[in-house]
């Protein structure tokens, strides 16, 4: 099928979306859009980068930037190693790089966090260097473009991406790749797709055959895994604090909130509390939150502590935490929860202790 990229071009110079990053190239802006756009809606996006730009301007704010402070910043956006791995790959432009940034798709795939999507993206953007980037919103155009049922396959995958490799333009690679992507981004969407107002209506083999929504296949799903746990609410009443832990084990590893334990290890707990000036009380309620293929069913475990010092640490040496990382006020305790999972826990506990 013959691929007209010239008409490509003209729809996104005549629809393309207002996105803060794209008014001028910014390499340090392309970058942190991409990364906080793995896995994560526009919509959410859109105001988390202009706050985080606002307070991290350059590559150099991003590197010595303190934890807590990224920690905020990226609330709300999910898969914190994301943020990490972004921080990673400023110390190393600082420290390895002199503060240059890599000059090409293989010098980026070298940066912690930066994949071959990512690489693409930017090398493109920034530099015109002409390597295609395929995300789910280019498969899903292509797909229907050919009319290719297999597309999550090795093989699929490798035709997808031969195809994107073919049509992809010595001139303005960047502006085709964002282009592939806002077309099935905002007309060529998995569901209720906008045909009518497609530049490849007439060419596209799926349309033709009046089976768009067919196309692509959907994507096998990994098997998800039902997990129980406790989130451990550690409240000193007195004045009214709660302690903040940095989390050593699971899904959330590395990441600031809560202890997460199991059903077993607040049992354990439960057993070797009583010689100790704290009372412990299992919530019945529960909330549900889905990371990945994880499903989650979760309570709370509110242990009420006299002091802040023995008697904690004692109980987080038990569950094989290190002492707590902060003790935070109920008054700042929203603002400093960066996962949506604690945010439920403590919604919970709010519900029961006014």
């Amino acid at each position: 099928m013959h691929f007209c990229v010239e008409k490509l071009l003209q729809w996104y110079d005549n629809h393309q979306r207002y996105l803060p990053w794209r008014q001028e190239i910014n390499i340090y802006h392309t970058w942190v859009s991409e990364v906080m756009s793995q896995q994560t809606v526009l919509a959410a996006v859109v105001p988390k980068f202009s706050k985080f730009i606002e307070q991290l301007p350059t590559v150099y704010d991003l590197a010595k930037c303190d934890e807590e402070t990224l920690r905020q910043l990226w609330s709300g956006l999910g898969y914190y190693a994301r943020a990490r791995n972004l921080q990673k790959g400023a110390k190393m432009i600082i420290e390895q790089l002199d503060g240059c940034f890599p000059q090409s798709y293989d010098e980026w795939l070298k940066i912690p966090g930066c994949g071959a999507y990512t690489a693409a993206a930017i090398a493109s953007i920034c530099y015109q260097e002409k390597v295609a980037c395929v995300d789910g919103n280019v498969i899903r155009v292509v797909s229907r473009l050919l009319a290719l049922s297999d597309v999550w396959s090795q093989s699929g995958q490798s035709a997808i991406q031969a195809y994107v490799n073919d049509i992809i333009p010595a001139e303005r690679p960047g502006d085709f790749n964002q282009a592939m992507m806002e077309l099935g981004a905002t007309i060529c969407r998995k569901s209720n797709p906008l045909c009518d107002r497609c530049p490849f209506q007439q060419s596209c083999l799926a349309f033709t055959h009046n089976c768009v929504t067919q196309y692509p296949l959907k994507k096998p799903r990994r098997t998800s895994i039902n997990i129980e746990l406790f989130a451990l609410i550690i409240w000193y009443k007195k004045n009214d604090t709660f302690a903040f832990v940095k989390r050593t084990k699971g899904f959330l590893k590395n990441t600031i909130g809560f202890p997460l334990v199991s059903t077993d290890e607040v049992a354990e707990l439960e057993s070797t509390l009583h010689s100790l000036p704290v009372q412990i009380f299992q919530s019945t309620n529960r909330f549900s939150h889905t990371i990945t293929h994880h499903r989650i069913s979760g309570r709370i475990a509110i242990v009420q502590v006299t002091q802040q010092t023995t008697d904690v640490a004692l109980i987080l040496q038990k569950l094989g935490f290190l002492a707590p990382i902060d003790w935070v006020k109920r008054s700042d305790i929203i603002a400093k929860l960066a996962t949506t999972l604690d945010k439920k826990a403590f919604q919970l506990f709010s519900m029961q202790n006014q």
